[in-house]
């Protein structure tokens, strides 16, 4: 068996050390002032693309919820409950979805993000973006199961008039 001299087991130390220090810590240096103002620029552009994305579609919401009230208003007479009870929480959900956007848009008007250090407003935005992702959701899937029932009950309608 080889002995192991001392400049040896110092190296090998020395290099276990290294190697725990590296995996240990985060591996990332801190970022400089002008990298965190353009992280948090990314984050607010992130949100506000999902915002823009989705804002269009409140007047959808409305005009599907209006079209839903309107054919309750005609036809509602000649529902049974379950439809007409479906067709209330349509209403509902579509009314949800457009306040929720609403209310999201008057939290973030109202959030002075000027003021937040550089943790509080990279979470801040990591937050809103997980927000809007939901709000965005439920916009898009309420007015889809909206679309797809009343094309189903004009599909309806359509059958019992021939």
């Amino acid at each position: 068996m080889k002995k192991l001299n001392l400049f040896s087991i110092l190296t090998a130390c020395a290099m276990v050390f290294s190697l725990s220090f590296v995996a240990c810590g985060n591996g990332e240096t801190e970022k400089s002032d002008e990298e965190k103002k353009d992280l948090l620029l990314d984050m607010e552009d992130e949100v506000m693309q999902v915002h823009d994305e989705v804002m269009p579609l409140t007047n959808e919401l409305r005009g599907a919820a209006n079209q839903l009230r309107a054919y309750l208003q005609e036809r509602g007479e000649e529902l049974d409950d379950a439809t007409r009870d479906e067709i209330n929480d349509l209403i509902e959900r579509l009314e949800e979805a457009d306040g929720n956007m609403f209310d999201w848009m008057g939290e973030w008007a109202d959030t002075d993000r000027d003021n937040f250090d550089f943790e509080e407003a990279e979470e801040y935005y990591r937050d809103q973006k997980e927000e809007i992702d939901e709000i965005a959701e439920d916009m898009r899937s309420s007015l889809d199961e909206a679309k797809m029932f009343l094309s189903n009950l004009n599909q309806r309608d359509e059958a019992d008039d021939q």
